[in-house]
């Protein structure tokens, strides 16, 4: 009697803590459709496509973009680790993240490190910006011994330094991590002759700060802008082009562009 009576205890603790184990991992990985957890690494202050808002929550259009391929991948769940941008492709590459989305254009520099997506959300086409007539800036050449404002890790950033590196006239490149509106200063005071940046860009700051920014309307360089994945992740890189490709044909990526934008920038 006493050993039956120990190995019923002994099943019944076993059984017990099976099922309390089984109910933990359940409850631990998911709360959607028991999908696998991802986690998207993303940034905290490039409004308005990533940001932080007053309550510490993620806001923007690539936030917007990312929940809406979330619901179109039920064997997913997206959760998100925002960062400063410099440091968002490093934790990709220590695995400490599954992908990025912070409006990532294309660079082959990039490319040896991390896979791209296929599937482009946002047009990202480069134009001269200057505080003046700007008709002077028809590519990179007519940049040469001029200063020009960009941001550090940025595309912008790395067409200038490429164009440094092959060329004995160069570009004389001023590094900006300030604020926007110390940028249209900084142009306004002649601390920079021009700088590299999207249409959006350009109408942002001229109805924010009223800049009066101008652009040479033929582009220094045409992209797109990606989501981007470890490398040999290509089966969550084409699961992620494939809902986004659907968003595009509904019409619904143009939408979010529209609202959260204020006009269509994803063509």
């Amino acid at each position: 009697m006493k050993k039956k009576t120990i190995l019923g205890l002994s099943l019944a603790v076993l059984l017990s803590l099976g099922l309390a184990g089984c109910g933990k991992q359940s409850n631990a990985e998911t709360t959607k459709d028991s999908g696998k957890v991802i986690t998207v690494g993303t940034g905290n202050a490039y409004r308005p496509f990533v940001y932080l808002d007053e309550n510490n929550e993620l806001q923007g259009y690539d936030v917007e973009v990312l929940k809406a391929i979330d619901k179109k991948l039920p064997e997913y769940q997206f959760k998100y680790e925002s960062m400063d941008f410099k440091n968002i492709l490093t934790a990709l590459g220590a695995g400490k993240v599954d992908f990025a989305g912070h409006q990532y254009e294309y660079n082959d520099e990039r490319a040896k490190k991390y896979l791209y997506g296929k599937v482009g959300y946002t047009d990202y086409t480069l134009y001269v910006a200057a505080n003046k007539d700007a008709s002077e800036y028809t590519n990179l050449d007519t940049l040469a011994g001029k200063k020009v404002f960009t941001s550090p890790g940025s595309n912008a950033a790395y067409l200038l330094e490429q164009y440094n590196q092959k060329h004995e006239n160069k570009i004389d490149i001023v590094y900006n991590e300030a604020t926007q509106e110390v940028l249209v200063k900084g142009l306004q005071n002649g601390t920079a002759d021009a700088a590299l940046l999207t249409k959006y860009d350009v109408d942002k700051l001229n109805k924010e700060f009223s800049a009066d920014l101008v652009v040479n309307n033929q582009p220094i360089n045409e992209s797109k802008t990606y989501f981007v994945f470890q490398k040999g992740d290509q089966a969550l890189a084409d699961k992620v082009d494939k809902a986004l490709q659907e968003l595009i044909d509904e019409g619904t990526l143009s939408e979010l562009s529209k609202k959260i934008l204020g006009a269509d920038y994803t063509k």
